[in-house]
């Protein structure tokens, strides 16, 4: 009996010892921003068993930052947070019964968050009516590692964000039924330019922008217009000019018409005529045959970059469309006559079908790659 009794009581112990083993620890904890900056949502926290490395457990950090993960007990893990634009975080614990909560503070890497409204502006008795708009298309392209890293179809509200990494060329670009399509280039601190964008002119007063860490960190807060399609609609292309009596493409000319190749690139299923326009001094048929020549020279070098010709005409105006009272016998000054020297686009077709309503933007950005002396989109161009 003296046996049995021992015998009995060493399986009492070896039964509770495995007890022990199977019991679970909750690992509860938070991630947050150094410097105080606030909890960081989405992160992923994964344990790893400290001797083997594999992984245990995992979650997601909740919109207040916090997590919790359950693995067994008396064992030592590795815990590892990332999330993208941060780097990644790594402590390690010991898990008991009554582990302490686990603060994770996380180091944003150097780079800029982008957080921008999308408006349209419509002038209503001379005063500007903002409408939000929803239900977008908005896209981002990282043309350093050339992977596609935002894709948002339908967008259901009227804002976006996206965290960018210096080192990188971004392409944005947001597109919406009835909306002429935007395209932006983003340089984050590529070649000097630690944060640079080609495309948000038209915004810029409604910038803001706020640096941190010598300026390797900091967000950029915008309102993006887009501009409605509507038939008979112009819009000024800004500094293009010629030499006296010459309708030639002059260097600083074509620097402004390739801007004005990207919007017809991006939106090809509206036509457009291209008008030239003088002042009144000089006799009329004279500054309509100059015209003339000048919205044809400027049509003919688009044309030359690949649009399409049946997407693109020009006319010249001459002085038939003076926008102040400067006309033939009228004295004004040299600024006020300049404001009629000007170059037009106008909006003469609307087609129902776009080509590109197919396609992403990173084949739209590889397809430009692949056909640089061809036309850009057309009627060739497989769907």
């Amino acid at each position: 009996m003296k046996h049995l009794f021992i015998f009995t009581l060493s399986s009492l112990l070896l039964l509770g010892s495995t007890n022990l083993q199977g019991q679970i620890a909750t690992v509860t904890g938070t991630t947050a921003e150094k410097n105080n900056l606030g909890k960081i949502k989405n992160v992923n926290v994964t344990a790893y068993d400290l001797v083997t490395n594999e992984v245990i457990a995992n979650a997601l950090s909740n919109n207040d930052g916090e997590f919790s993960l359950n693995v067994p007990v008396n064992a030592k893990y590795r815990l590892v947070a990332e999330k993208k634009s941060f780097f990644f975080r790594e402590t390690e614990i010991t898990a008991k019964d009554d582990v302490q909560p686990v603060n994770i503070i996380m180091e944003r890497k150097p780079g800029y968050t982008f957080d921008v409204s999308l408006t349209s502006a419509h002038p209503i008795n001379g005063k500007a009516r903002v409408e939000n708009i929803i239900g977008a298309r908005i896209e981002v392209y990282n043309n350093t590692t050339r992977k596609q890293e935002l894709s948002l179809k339908d967008h259901p509200i009227s804002s976006f964000k996206f965290n960018f990494e210096e080192g990188n060329h971004y392409t944005i670009m947001v597109r919406k039924k009835g909306y002429l399509t935007k395209r932006i280039e983003a340089y984050i601190n590529v070649k000097g330019c630690i944060l640079c964008f080609d495309g948000m002119g038209m915004v810029r007063p409604n910038v803001v922008d706020v640096m941190v860490n010598d300026n390797q960190m900091g967000s950029f807060l915008g309102n993006m217009e887009l501009e409605p399609v509507e038939l008979n609609k112009t819009f000024k292309i800004e500094n293009l000019y010629y030499d006296y009596d010459k309708a030639n493409i002059r260097p600083d000319a074509a620097l402004v018409l390739d801007n004005v190749l990207t919007v017809l690139k991006d939106n090809p299923a509206i036509q457009l005529e291209m008008g030239s326009h003088t002042d009144a001094r000089g006799s009329d048929a004279y500054n309509m045959n100059l015209s003339d020549r000048r919205a044809k020279s400027a049509v003919d070098y688009l044309v030359s970059r690949g649009i399409l010709p049946k997407n693109l005409t020009w006319k010249g105006y001459g002085e038939s469309q003076l926008v102040n009272e400067c006309g033939n016998g009228i004295k004004c000054a040299d600024t006020r006559h300049e404001q009629n020297r000007r170059t037009e686009l106008k909006i003469v077709g609307i087609s129902d079908n776009d080509p590109l309503d197919k396609k992403s933007l990173k084949q739209i950005l590889e397809g430009e790659g692949s056909r640089s002396n061809t036309p850009f989109y057309g009627d060739s161009i497989n769907e």
